[in-house]
């Protein structure tokens, strides 16, 4: 799974502390192989998520976990655009098991929080508003 991010203006350092606080707890997960947090080095507000996981159902309890949806609050607040998000599997000499038989897709989280109801004007209401994102939890502990 490779996921783009691109923060706000002035939001920077939060997009990269979200991301920073997801890889301890990711990387407990069952299934998860791996999980990095990327930011370009000529635009610190672009960063890239690459993670690696057994199999699509692993991918689909990351999404359920109360961090990943804690984070996706955070990340409505914080990104000047939807998240691109692209599942890839692996092909030829490579492919195993359930990996290679699950497709190619790109959603947009943005679409997915409509969906769950977690649009920005309802954060706002949850105490989530862009002047609480210091005190959310998600701060990077180093």
């Amino acid at each position: 799974m490779i996921a783009e991010c691109v923060a706000r203006p002035g939001r920077e350092d939060r997009l990269r502390t979200t991301l920073e606080a997801l890889i301890e707890p990711s990387l407990e997960e069952p299934g998860c192989l791996a999980y990095r947090p990327y930011a370009d080095p000529n635009n610190p507000g672009h960063m890239v998520v690459v993670a690696e996981w057994t199999g699509p159902e692993a991918l689909a309890r990351h999404g359920a976990t109360p961090h990943v949806h804690h984070a996706r609050q955070v990340l409505d607040l914080v990104l000047a655009e939807p998240m691109a998000v692209r599942r890839l599997v692996v092909q030829g000499a490579l492919a195993q098991g359930a990996l290679a038989q699950e497709p190619v897709a790109q959603e947009s989280v943005s679409e997915g929080l409509a969906a769950e109801g977690l649009a920005s004007e309802g954060l706002a209401a949850e105490g989530l508003a862009a002047e609480g994102l210091a005190s959310d939890g998600l701060a990077s502990s180093k």
